[in-house]
């Protein structure tokens, strides 16, 4: 099967137009009316990890004792994901692979529109309906083990060597299945370059973010400035070697020079209205899919934010909350 847009061949194109003519009327009416209509959409499947990431920002707002059932989840992507007709969800958590019971529910609701943020620490299952995983890198192995705990990268990196040695899924090497997200921050922005190399010819895609803190003085955040530009510099460069493999556009990348997000805690060019996010609870998160679903709970800094998913939407020039 020949991949045309983002790992989708022909097939899944011709299945999935009326999802592509929901999102393109979408658009239209944004652009000639500023209807802000939600397109894709995020979901905090489980509220519990195994491991406890020194930048997640997961762990700032978490409660105990709570979660939902895999038919709760079916019920809330009836009524409320379907309904407003989103494109493409991706299951985050807590670590969202502990919950296969509820990854198994979305693939069999939203078939090839559902992909997995993952630690890769657990072996990866094979769903049959799966979009693709994302399996969250922070650089090479000291660096990860160092954001991470030890021996995690270890663990990752087999996991993911004995998923691509699998057989063929969906007609697809299983390798294609495999994409890599790497959030960078003050200690892992060095290693940009050498995990790209390390990682390209096994696994599908690269793609590139960075850390979005929720108090100023993070020591994690890597601040505006000639460091931060020279690491968006030599992505957009990895970008021209090697442009099959790493996601981002430059016009993308570029955006994390600078503030592109807002004021504050307050999104002002940033769309968080296009991602429709749920907590664990199935309960709607603010102002984006990092926040939260309680209005007193700690915000990520609109001002300083790194994240990919509405950076992008921002390049294309869908914009304003």
């Amino acid at each position: 099967m020949v991949d045309i847009i983002y790992g989708r061949g022909f097939t899944d194109l011709a299945r999935e137009m009326p999802f592509y003519i929901s999102i393109f009327k979408k658009i239209i009416a944004y652009r000639l009316f500023k209807s802000k209509q939600p397109m894709y959409g995020s979901v905090d499947v489980n509220n519990i990890c195994n491991l406890h990431c020194t930048h997640c920002y997961w762990w700032l707002n978490r409660k105990e004792g709570e979660d939902l059932t895999a038919e709760d989840w079916r019920k809330i992507i009836k009524e409320k994901i379907n309904k407003n007709h989103l494109f493409v969800v991706t299951l985050v958590g807590g670590e969202p692979t502990m919950r296969p019971d509820v990854i198994q529910t979305f693939c069999e609701e939203m078939p090839r529109r559902v992909c997995v943020v993952t630690n890769a620490t657990f072996p990866l299952k094979r769903f049959d309906n799966l979009y693709f995983y994302w399996v969250s890198m922070d650089g090479t192995e000291k660096i990860h083990d160092m954001i991470r705990g030890k021996g995690s990268y270890a663990k990752t990196k087999q996991n993911i060597l004995d998923y691509i040695a699998g057989p063929d899924r969906q007609g697809k090497a299983a390798w294609r299945d495999i994409w890599i997200t790497m959030t960078i921050n003050s200690q892992n922005y060095m290693t940009v370059e050498d995990l790209t190399e390390e990682w390209r010819g096994k696994v599908n895609k690269i793609g590139f973010q960075f850390h979005t803190p929720f108090a100023k003085g993070d020591p994690l955040f890597m601040p505006f400035g000639e460091k931060r530009s020279e690491v968006v510099d030599k992505i957009i460069a990895l970008k021209k070697k090697y442009p099959d493999f790493v996601i981002n556009s430059p016009k993308q990348i570029s955006l994390m020079k600078g503030n592109w997000g807002g004021i504050g805690t307050t999104p002002v060019d940033c769309p968080s209205w296009a991602i429709m996010s749920f907590d664990h609870m199935g309960r709607i998160k603010m102002p984006c899919c990092i926040g939260s679903a309680d209005p007193k709970a700690q915000k990520p800094l609109c001002e300083e934010c790194g994240l990919g998913c509405y950076s992008i939407l921002v390049a294309q020039g869908i914009v304003g909350n």
